[in-house]
């Protein structure tokens, strides 16, 4: 079976779904096109910083476009959301965090554009129903066509 997040986001951008709204805040919206084009951005750049399939990433992002964004990317790259990681993304705009440094969200973005990461073609066992559990919402919104309605 396919990985998660190819699923949910891209196979629904190569079916059709590219201009439908994945995304909806006090902000605006986003489409699906948009919500692959950040999150395969802010996965390579967690790529760049040294972040792979399975290291642990501390998620404290308030509910909006931000939170969806990165969670995405952590599947794009089975990083795994975990309270106690020393790797920490809090904030608004959110900021990660790590015992040597700290990487914006705008630098997250623009520098993963130059290598976006792909979505893995399937998750290791176990880790879809991590992810399913620890973000519902976004999982199941995103997997039947809908929109996340991120409203803070």
């Amino acid at each position: 079976m396919a990985s998660l997040v190819y699923r949910v986001l891209d196979a629904h951008v190569i079916h059709g779904l590219a201009d439908n709204l994945a995304i909806e805040d006090e902000r605006g919206t986003m489409s699906y096109a948009e919500l692959l084009h950040e999150s395969a951005s802010v996965a390579g750049a967690f790529t760049s910083v040294g972040i792979a399939a399975g290291t642990g990433v501390q998620v404290d992002v308030e509910r909006g476009r931000e939170l969806v964004v990165a969670v995405l990317a952590l599947a794009r790259i089975g990083a795994v959301p975990q309270d106690d990681a020393e790797l920490r993304l809090v904030g608004v705009p959110p900021v990660l965090h790590s015992s040597d440094t700290e990487v914006t969200w705008d630098l997250l973005i623009h520098a993963g554009r130059v290598d976006p990461a792909p979505a893995p073609a399937t998750d290791p066992d176990g880790y879809e129903g991590l992810m399913r559990e620890a973000y519902p919402e976004i999982f199941a919104a995103l997997e039947a066509g809908e929109t996340v309605v991120a409203a803070g």
